[in-house]
């Protein structure tokens, strides 16, 4: 599996699962050109989240009327922005 997991789903659940995963991409700019090309096709689809391995965090983006926008409210708990610095 590559570095970088995306994962898709309907409802904005972000529960997640083996169900919304789509497909694994060694770059980030490579999962979020998918996340582009679903946001065209699949009028169904309304979030989607791209989660690194690496560094364990994630960007979740929702989708509506085919436009995409990073929610960074709900980011991924271990995200740099919202973690504390670790102490030795």
């Amino acid at each position: 599996m590559k570095r970088y997991a995306l994962f898709t789903g309907t409802y904005d659940l972000m529960m997640g699962g083996t169900e919304d995963f789509k497909r694994s991409y060694a770059t980030e700019k490579e999962a979020y050109k998918e996340v582009e090309h679903i946001a065209q096709k699949d009028p169904f689809t309304k979030w989607a989240q791209i989660f690194d391995k690496k560094t364990d965090t994630a960007k979740i983006y929702l989708i509506k009327d085919k436009k995409i926008t990073e929610d960074k409210s709900s980011d991924c708990p271990h995200s740099k922005e919202t973690e504390a610095p670790q102490v030795a």
